[in-house]
């Protein structure tokens, strides 16, 4: 009985180490809040999106409608393993705001893939012209983001 319940417990343990790996690879939800936070801080300062001068404009509020967007955007990226504001099925990042219930301005989504770093998204965000302006957009007044696996994706939106 004893060898058996040693046997049980060495499979439970190896389970919770498999599953604890697979954590690892995945980002955090906690960076989806850090997300806003650093568009924030680009907001707050202005920046060059190409040769263009971006100033400071307001940050952003977070909303919980378009960060869900953001979030099962994300989520449907990586179970689909595809890239694109346009989801197999044919919808579009409006749609996909309007279909979680926000009622505000669409304004925007930026997309990630490949970066393990909030960082990293930002400064691949803000190397682009499109994706810099889109952060920096003053008719911008707010954003929901959500990650899955190495799937990155933040949601404008406008006044409500």
């Amino acid at each position: 009985m004893k060898k058996y319940l040693i046997m049980f417990a060495g499979m439970l343990l190896c389970a919770l180490l498999m599953q604890c790996k697979k954590d690892e690879i995945t980002v955090p939800e906690s960076n989806a809040s850090l997300l806003i936070d650093k568009i924030n801080l680009l907001r707050q300062r202005g920046c060059n999106c190409g040769t263009e001068y971006m100033p400071p404009v307001p940050d952003l509020s977070l909303n919980i409608q378009l960060q869900n967007a953001a979030i099962s955007h994300a989520k449907d990226m990586a179970q689909q393993n595809y890239f694109d504001h346009l989801s197999p099925d044919g919808g579009t990042p409006a749609e996909r705001a309007l279909g979680a219930g926000y009622t505000g301005d669409f304004r925007g989504e930026n997309l990630a893939k490949g970066y393990s770093e909030v960082d990293l998204v930002i400064t691949a965000w803000k190397n682009s012209v499109s994706h810099c302006k889109a952060m920096m957009d003053a008719k911008s007044k707010a954003a929901g983001a959500g990650t899955a696996q190495n799937y990155w994706v933040v949601t404008f939106g406008g006044s409500l």
